[in-house]
């Protein structure tokens, strides 16, 4: 009995498993034909007369608009505000101008004599190693009151 219990639930499980699989392929499949809907949807609008008037429409009106902000433009250039606005746009990238030609200068400067301090740094120290290294052991002589004879004392290393 119990073992045809097991045989019953096997064959479900093997029933449920493909009805599943094919669930799974019928998923797959209204997903390629959703895809293969939205392609074909797109290309007709792509291709349609009413995209391409508004594609038309579109450029006109975006070549008026630019031809009016150029002449507003040309009418402001030529204007006093204009002319004052474009002598203190001038001025302004004059001094930009400077001040990063002064950062530069004040750069290059820096680099300059710290590059020095260092040559310089250096120079000292390989002195410095000459000197200890040659000073020879030096001779004194060196006068007693007592005795009137002069000895000769080294120093101590």
């Amino acid at each position: 009995m119990e073992e045809e219990r097991r045989a019953e639930n096997e064959d479900q499980n093997a029933e449920e498993e493909a009805a599943s699989f094919n669930k799974s392929d019928d998923l797959a499949e209204e997903i390629q034909q959703l895809v293969e809907a939205m392609a074909r949807a797109a290309r007709n609008v792509w291709s349609s007369e009413q995209r391409l008037q508004l594609e038309n429409d579109l450029r006109r009106g975006l070549g008026s608009l630019v031809g009016s902000l150029e002449e507003a433009l040309e009418r402001f250039s030529r204007s006093e505000q204009g002319q004052e606005f474009q002598e203190r746009a001038t001025r302004v990238a004059d001094r930009v101008r400077e001040s990063e030609l002064a950062a530069e200068l004040k750069e290059g400067l820096t680099v300059g004599l710290r590059s020095a301090a260092d040559e310089v740094r250096k120079f000292a120290d390989s002195f410095e190693e000459g000197q200890t290294h040659s000073r020879p052991a030096q001779d004194i002589p060196v006068e007693s009151d007592n005795d009137e004879s002069s000895e000769e004392v080294k120093p101590e290393d």
